[in-house]
Parts: C-alpha cells; sequence; structure tokens
C-alpha cells in the first residue's frame, strides 16, 4: 500500500524478529530515512545477526547485567546446580534436544525432583512464601513435577498450552494469592507474560539460548 520512501522514520519494537519472513516482506520494500530496532534480546539462538539492517550500527546499548549494576532492574540471584543427569544420550536437532528424548529421562525421576524440591528449599526457606514458575520439558515432566511439589507439602498446579482459559486465569490469581506457592508450566508464560507478584523461577529443561 505505500511506496518504498513513504515514511521517513520506521521503529522496529522486538527487533530481534526483524530476520522473520513476515518481517522480510515489509522490510526489504520499505526504504525509511531512518529505521531504529529496538530489542532487550540482541541474540537470536540461529545465531543470525541484526547488524546489516542498521549498517553494522549500534546506537546505544544497554545490557541486562549493567541495567542491574546501575539499579534500573530488580536485582536477582541465580544458582546453576547440577543434577548429574547424563544428556549424551538425548538427541540433539535443529539448536535444541529432542523433548521426547528429555521427557523420558526427567519424567519419573524422582531423585532430580527430589533434588529440586531440596535445592528450591535451600534458597527460599519457607516455601509457603513463594510464588515460583517452574518451566518443564513438557506436559508429563510439568505434571510429574506438580505431583512431587504437592507431596513434599507445597501446592503446586501443573498449567500448559492444553489447560483451558478459565484453568489458566484461576492458577494464575491462586499463585497470586498464595493458595498454591508453584505454577509448573510447559508453552506457557514465555515472551511477553507480565506476572510481575512472580519471585521466583525453576528451570527445569535444558537451553542453548543466551537471552533465556
Amino acid at each position: 500500500q505505500f511506496k518504498p520512501d513513504f515514511f521517513d522514520l520506521i521503529i522496529v519494537d522486538e527487533c530481534h524478529h526483524l530476520p522473520a519472513r513476515s518481517y522480510r516482506a515489509a522490510l526489504d520494500v520499505l526504504r525509511p530515512k531512518e529505521l531504529l530496532g529496538l530489542t532487550a534480546t540482541p541474540e537470536r539462538t540461529d545465531g543470525q545477526s541484526l547488524l546489516p539492517d542498521f549498517e553494522h550500527h549500534v546506537a546505544a546499548e544497554l545490557r541486562l547485567w549493567h541495567a542491574v549494576e546501575k539499579q534500573l532492574l530488580v536485582p536477582f540471584e541465580y544458582y546453576g546446580i547440577s543434577d548429574n543427569t547424563n544428556l549424551q544420550g538425548a538427541r540433539f536437532s535443529r539448536g535444541g534436544y529432542v523433548t521426547e528424548d528429555l521427557e523420558k529421562l526427567y519424567t519419573g525421576n524422582d531423585r532430580r525432583a527430589a533434588l529440586v524440591i531440596e535445592q528450591t528449599l535451600r534458597r527460599v526457606g519457607d516455601a509457603r512464601n513463594i510464588r515460583a514458575l517452574g518451566f518443564c520439558v513438557s506436559v508429563a515432566h510439568a505434571e510429574f513435577m506438580a505431583r512431587c511439589f504437592e507431596k513434599a507439602g507445597i501446592p503446586a498446579l501443573a498449567v500448559h498450552g492444553q489447560t483451558s482459559q478459565e484453568e489458566r486465569r484461576a492458577a494464575r490469581d491462586r499463585l497470586e494469592r498464595r493458595d498454591v506457592n508453584v505454577l509448573l508450566t510447559c508453552d506457557l508464560y514465555n515472551e511477553g507474560v507480565d506476572l510481575p507478584f512472580v519471585d521466583t523461577l525453576l528451570f527445569l529443561r535444558p537451553t542453548s539460548s543466551a537471552s533465556l
């Protein structure tokens, strides 16, 4: 609908999506005098650079760790704990482990689940005071971990892509009220989620993503 030079200025929010076909359909045609891209996650998991669209020029940069140092963001504590799970037998494809292989390793792994709960309690003290999200490898894994937390006396729910909208809303409200303390999830609560009351994250699956 627009000639290539119609816009003097184009601002692209979440510009790490620029290599996607949908964005390219517009950006390969439009030729603004100035193109401004904004993103908090410039590293893409596929390794594609965003710089060619911006004449290899970064106008301003403030990385996460610098923002924390400047007290512009809430400070956080990050713990990486070995669970002694051997992933050598798991297939690796398209930049990540095959979900079915991880599910076999993690779902039903009572020792690993006990370690997760033990380390959570060690870091947070009273688990009835936390409001946590736990990111799992699959629906089965999320449901398994929810049962393990429940057995340990920590109210928990599994919430995932197959959960109804009504149940998702109820789970969110229950977490905010601390009726439950942990939501174990898969394929939910990813980019763009806004749950400001959450104070604890449990990353219970492997990733090769620098931004994650």
